[in-house]
């Protein structure tokens, strides 16, 4: 017998033996695959996880929505949220805290309505997850996603999410949404024979806190605060750090003779960073006898140059 018949042989004989083990192996593998190109080929669905509790907020140490309240809070979402998806604008927007609708709306139904427009393009659907507790404020984060049952898209699978709080207002849950906490009255102020300056008030988001001041120059010279000269020129102390003012890194802040003008100092600080502000810091105030606004450096030899504290604290 040659090599060839040889072969032939140990083929035959193989099939012989394993031909129907390799059979069923073949079919097994080919319903796996039919099945694997078939799954490929159905839309995939967005799946949400959460790996806390939905009341369970998700920062440390943020604790827990008491009991009590976690079924008022979800309720109070759901309706918010089909008043939205309904477009049954005015129902969602007196959902909102009276301090949400002044700063975030300037208290106009039709701003707010433009941002529900925005959002809800078509049907959603949404995920909400704790994230922190303070103070009797509960901030949430809330999911918007496209319902796919409904609209029977499979695409655009962008999600939208932002930061919405609920804290009581006239015993009923109210919400504060794109990330706004609330506004908070201060009245302290500083004062000396140059400078006086009052921080009449912050709006607290969950990211920053924006500081309502007005300063007045009681000179009849120039003062100024801000012309970039140094890295921080308005500060924030919160104790072991300060923080500069985010909005002036590319602009100036100068006090004519006699005038008074409000700003808005911005920080970055987060709500729940348990870091109590001490007091504003103007670093660097000059006092010039002239001052040309497109060239700093020929106004002259400052008359005074002194750091400026207004207490956030003080009674």
């Amino acid at each position: 017998m040659n090599i060839n018949s040889r072969i032939t042989m140990a083929i035959r004989n193989f099939f012989k033996k394993y031909g129907r083990i390799i059979i069923v192996v073949a079919i097994i593998w080919l319903i796996i695959f039919i099945i694997n190109q078939y799954l490929k080929r159905i839309p995939k669905e967005i799946s949400m996880i959460n790996t806390y509790a939905p009341d369970t907020a998700i920062i440390d140490d943020g604790g827990n929505v008491p009991k009590k309240y976690v079924d008022t809070i979800n309720q109070t979402v759901e309706k918010y949220f089909n008043y939205c998806n309904n477009k049954n604008y005015e129902q969602a927007y007196n959902m909102l805290t009276s301090q949400c609708k002044e700063y975030l709306y300037g208290n106009d139904l039709s701003i707010f309505k433009e941002y529900v427009d925005s959002i809800f393009t078509q049907t959603k659907i949404y995920n909400l997850q704790n994230y922190s507790n303070v103070d009797n404020v509960y901030v949430y984060d809330l999911i918007i996603l496209d319902d796919i049952e409904a609209t029977g898209t499979t695409e655009g699978y962008e999600p939208y999410k932002e930061k919405i709080t609920l804290r009581k207002e006239n015993n009923e849950f109210k919400i504060s949404n794109q990330g706004y906490i609330e506004s908070k009255t201060y009245n302290k102020y500083a004062e000396d024979e140059n400078l006086k300056v009052t921080v009449k008030s912050k709006d607290v988001s969950y990211t920053r806190e924006g500081y309502n001041v007005t300063l007045t120059n009681k000179t009849d010279k120039y003062i100024v605060i801000v012309d970039n000269t140094l890295s921080k020129e308005i500060t924030l102390n919160l104790g072991d750090q300060k923080r500069g003012a985010v909005n002036f890194s590319n602009a100036s802040l100068v006090l004519r003779p006699g005038e008074t003008r409000k700003e808005v100092f911005i920080f970055d600080k987060f709500y729940d960073d348990q870091k109590d502000p001490t007091t504003i810091c103007l670093e660097d105030v000059r006092i010039l006898d002239e001052y040309k606004e497109t060239n700093l450096d020929t106004a002259g030899t400052a008359n005074r140059m002194y750091s400026y504290d207004i207490s956030l604290t003080q009674k």
